[in-house]
């Protein structure tokens, strides 16, 4: 039986696998993650979220990740192959303490095909 999904499904399914497989599991009981678009996370983390994002931020930017481009200074080619990103703040709560934490997720699909032999 072949079961079709869309995109959003797909997310989720994959959120509760993840806690799943992680055990998010305290003495409290269970514990999920809440995400948040970013312009979201920010209202609701205000400088803990900016704090989150720029730490994660430049992890990326130290190790080579990603560089600084304009889209205007882009070639056609290299507007096709640029990722669309979504970025994310996430609340969790393990034991007593609440964090945020900055997350991106990239859309895979476009880079599949640009990039098969």
């Amino acid at each position: 039986m072949k079961a079709d999904y869309e995109e959003h499904d797909a997310i989720l399914i994959a959120r509760c696998m993840m806690q799943i497989k992680a055990k998010f599991d305290t003495d409290e009981g269970l514990n999920f993650i809440q995400q948040y678009y970013i312009n979201q996370g920010l209202k609701k983390f205000g400088d803990d979220g900016k704090d989150a994002m720029d730490t994660e931020l430049r992890k990326m930017l130290l190790r080579d990740c990603f560089t600084r481009k304009f889209v205007k200074d882009m070639t056609a080619s290299e507007q096709k192959k640029a990722q669309s990103a979504m970025m994310l703040l996430v609340e969790t709560q393990l034991e007593k303490t609440i964090s945020a934490e900055y997350r991106q997720i990239f859309q895979t699909t476009v880079a599949r095909g640009l990039y098969v032999n």
